[in-house]
């Protein structure tokens, strides 16, 4: 059975689209300085809806394309019919006008700039609205929100960074030191390079646990002279007994990654014969999740 709701707003959806209705009501309640930048001979409805799947029965929205000052836009008009006001309605605006803008990038693939999006709330329940009509005052301090949130965001590029620079902090450097590196080949000459960071890092137990991560993501494979020099380089500057232990766990790791890609060649060996995939999940013992992803590489 359709509710009141749900026919007030299949008939206030039905109205607003009308493009007449629709002038009528927007030369009737935007303010005289946004309708001097608008351009409402390009006004045009779109067929999306923001709103989520909870909030169907108790909102809908219209969204409409528009021109401010020769510019690509939008009109988002949202229909408030819950019996209770929403304290987090400036929220939920903020969320659907991103939304608006990430569509119209998916629309402009070409596009280098954000459409202006102008939000309205279009409220018919019985009791006062007291919810915020600002995002900002949603935020117990607005002036650090509006700061943080409006002003440009802090960029750090490892690039700009020298490496003596990072080498004086050994926790962050060294990761910091190996992100900036990490296009390079051979990483392991990086590692002779900041191995002097390594006795300050073991100084606390999860020092060792810390260095065998960075190891296991930069030395993805050696060969067998690389490993003595590793070996030797942990041994100079690590308790013996715990680097012979990293060794060995990243050795485990060489040997795990060389079975995975010889695995993986055998299974794309076998898709290029076209061979049935159940089979060949049986052969190699790869998941069809796995074998998927390998289709989408060929």
């Amino acid at each position: 059975m359709t509710t009141i709701k749900q026919r007030h707003d299949k008939m206030f959806r039905k109205a607003m689209e009308n493009l007449i209705v629709a002038k009528e009501f927007f030369d009737t309640h935007l303010p005289a300085n946004i309708k001097s930048i608008i351009d409402f001979s390009t006004l045009k409805i779109e067929k999306e809806t923001f709103i989520e799947k909870k909030l169907k029965n108790k909102a809908s929205d219209v969204l409409y394309s528009v021109n401010f000052n020769n510019k690509s836009g939008y009109i988002h008009l949202l229909l408030e019919h819950q019996s209770t006001v929403d304290p987090f309605m400036a929220l939920r605006l903020f969320k659907y006008m991103l939304e608006i803008c990430d569509r119209h990038r998916t629309i402009h693939k070409d596009t280098k700039n954000l459409p202006i999006v102008y939000p309205m709330v279009f409220f018919n329940g019985t009791e006062p609205y007291t919810a915020p009509l600002s995002f900002w005052d949603l935020f117990s301090n607005q002036k650090l929100a509006k700061e943080f949130w409006t002003n440009k965001y802090q960029l750090i590029n490892v690039h700009d960074i020298p490496d003596k620079e990072l080498k004086k902090r050994a926790w962050s450097g060294i990761l910091q030191f190996f992100l900036k590196h990490s296009k390079e080949r051979d990483l392991l000459k990086r590692w002779e390079q900041i191995a002097d960071l390594l006795p300050e890092i073991v100084q606390v137990d999860i020092g060792y646990d810390y260095i065998e991560t960075i190891l296991y993501y930069t030395l993805t494979s050696i060969n067998e002279n690389d490993k003595i020099t590793l070996e030797n380089l942990l041994d100079e500057h690590l308790d013996e007994e715990k680097g012979d232990k990293i060794m060995a766990s990243l050795a485990k790791h060489w040997y795990d990654e060389g079975i995975e890609k010889r695995t993986e060649e055998i299974a794309i060996n076998m898709l290029k014969q076209k061979l049935d995939d159940r089979l060949i999940c049986q052969v190699t013992g790869l998941s069809f999740d796995q074998l998927a992803k390998l289709k989408n590489k060929l």
